[in-house]
């Protein structure tokens, strides 16, 4: 029976205990007040001290420690307030340490998640890997005031990762630890009042899991708690999801879809016509370099085209074309084409920083038009796949393939290299890797080729497809003629789209050979003599192409100085077609 009622004491205390601090603090209060009565009524019976006197000088002993040396009595009175004030001690630094504690919990809850964002236009990142990291990289940079990440990777490490950009203490970012797909979670996140939502994973059923959770939340909110169409921005690893996809969309939010390895593939595939092209589109896509953006409100209605651009060049910006509506491509009009005020000008802004393009006097460009005998190295599985994905961009290039186990089988990997390289003329190499154990393979492979570059003089240009962005930086080089593709560019064009969607139809548009390209052209294509940039942009213009940039050996530079000198050595970057004569009747006005 004793037992019994005194498991029960304990479960009682046990489940006190559990309620939290307030009720902690309660049944310490309550056990003081009972050892005090006790010490009371002790000292009472046992040394006759004065009744009136024996609950508040015990109370004072245990309250303060100097006041043993004002005791008066026997000994047998000295002996029991010191023990006082020892349990006086001990309940002290309880207390101490239930404060301590509850504080310790409500910190944790915060970090995990379990707290509502009292904020406003935020980004809200939900999942974690490389491309998250450099998604906060580019919202800083474009200045966004708040960030919210979600994922279920330990707090303390993406704190410390994130440390490591540049300029993150100007932002306020919230980082939470939680099951990104748990209704729950996500609706401490307050994403009625977010700016956008980047979803982030390596596996797409969560991806899909996640879309799932924020369509019931964002069902349950009233409309007019709602203050604009929520822009949701998904990473896929896999082609069938996007379909899957399309059939979640809501009225009040946009799902707009980043299919990873299709935007490599393609970048790959028109770098391998253009040396230097995934420099100009790492340009692009970083809020650090060259922006487009799309202009909605102007003051250029019934302004022909070519008025309205030369007013953007003494901006120090490109006028590059229209867009009517949303979720298109760019629309390069006539030059004498009335601008009507409906009419959505897309415009890239002047660099942050003054580059200017340098002078290489004795150096003729090295140009091969459109025809490459290109190495491509990859897994021997993935061949057939590659080819299919890059197909529409290399039909007259000839493609020789290495796998990646036939050059590790060889004993002097320097010699069967640089033997085939010679065998095959080859023009480009092509390094694809897809996940983090072929990265070391192509690394080890691409710096064994760097090796043979240099010592032997050859002129090749090496564009190499990395799974890890940090893998990317450890190798990265400066040379257009050697550059890493990697999940980065998919960071950036991800945050570009977070931050103004449209922007991402447009990039589309660019990647896709059904629509307007981005390519190199030899300056001596179009003309003989020299001519300043501005003046090279409006004849061009006259013919319905875009000057954005000049090439020069291996510097490339966007929206240089209007003023800047093009001669033959040069090459341009325009936006066209991607073959020239042929022009699409929908895009003519």
């Amino acid at each position: 029976m004793l037992k019994d009622i005194s498991n029960y004491i304990k479960y009682r205390i046990d489940r006190m205990l559990n309620k939290g601090l307030f009720y902690q603090l309660m049944l310490l209060v309550f056990a003081i007040i009972i050892l005090l009565l006790i010490v009371s009524i002790f000292i009472i019976v046992f040394f006759q001290y004065p009744p009136k006197d024996a609950f508040w000088d015990s109370l004072m002993q245990f309250i303060d420690t100097g006041n043993i040396s004002s005791v008066e009595g026997n000994t047998g009175v000295v002996i029991t307030f010191l023990m006082v004030t020892f349990v006086g001690v001990c309940g002290w630094g309880s207390l101490i340490a239930m404060i301590n504690k509850a504080l310790q919990d409500r910190i944790n809850n915060l970090s995990k998640g379990n707290a509502f964002i009292m904020e406003k236009n935020h980004a809200i990142i939900l999942g974690y890997g490389e491309e998250a990291l450099t998604i906060v990289e580019e919202f800083i940079k474009a200045k966004v005031k708040t960030i919210v990440i979600l994922s279920e990777h330990n707090v303390d490490v993406i704190r410390k990762r994130v440390s490591f950009i540049k300029g993150y203490k100007k932002t306020n970012i919230i980082i939470r630890e939680g099951t990104t797909s748990r209704i729950e979670n996500i609706k401490l996140l307050n994403i009625s009042k977010s700016s956008s939502i980047s979803i982030i994973n390596n596996d797409d059923t969560e991806s899909l899991n996640i879309l799932l959770a924020l369509k019931k939340i964002i069902e349950e909110i009233e409309e007019d708690k709602i203050d604009n169409k929520i822009n949701i921005c998904v990473l896929v690893h896999e082609e069938d999801t996007i379909e899957i996809i399309k059939s979640i969309e809501n009225k009040n939010f946009v799902i707009h879809v980043i299919y990873k390895y299709e935007i490599l593939y393609k970048l790959i595939a028109q770098s391998i016509i253009y040396t230097g092209l995934s420099n100009v589109y790492e340009d692009l896509f970083s809020n650090d370099g060259n922006i487009f953006y799309i202009e909605n409100d102007h003051d250029f209605d019934n302004w022909k085209f070519e008025d309205a651009a030369s007013k953007y060049f003494d901006k120090g910006m490109i006028l590059l074309g229209i867009t009517k509506e949303d979720r298109s491509q760019i629309l390069i009009p006539n030059y004498d084409y009335v601008i009507k005020k409906e009419n959505r000008l897309i415009v890239l802004s002047k660099n942050n920083y003054d580059n200017p393009i340098k002078e290489y006097p004795d150096i003729k460009p090295n140009i091969i038009k459109y025809k490459n005998n290109i190495l491509l190295i990859c897994e021997e599985k993935r061949y057939t796949e590659i080819i299919k994905e890059i197909s529409e961009y290399i039909e007259n290039n000839n493609i020789v393939m290495l796998s990646y186990d036939l050059i590790k089988s060889q004993k002097n990997k320097y010699k069967f290299m640089l033997e085939k390289l010679n065998k095959e003329n080859t023009t480009k190499i092509v390094l694809i890797s897809e996940d983090n154990i072929t990265d070391i393979k192509s690394i080890n492979i691409l710096l064994i080729i760097r090796e043979i570059i240099k010592k032997e003089k050859l002129n090749i240009a090496i564009l190499s497809l990395l799974n890890s962005i940090q893998k990317r930086n450890l190798i990265y080089s400066d040379d257009v003629r050697d550059f890493i593709v990697s999940g980065k560019l998919i960071g950036m064009l991800m945050a570009q789209a977070s931050i103004s969607s449209n922007i991402l139809y447009i990039f589309y548009g660019l990647l896709s050979r059904n629509g307007k390209d981005i390519i190199m052209s030899p300056y001596s294509d179009y003309f003989n003599e020299s001519r300043s940039f501005k003046d090279v942009y409006f004849n061009l213009l006259k013919k319905k192409i875009i000057l954005i940039g000049i090439k020069r050996y291996n510097d490339i530079i966007l929206n240089p100085n209007s003023e800047c000198m093009l001669d033959n050595k040069d090459e341009i970057v325009i936006i066209t077609n991607y073959v020239l004569e042929e022009e699409n009747e929908e895009l003519i006005f």
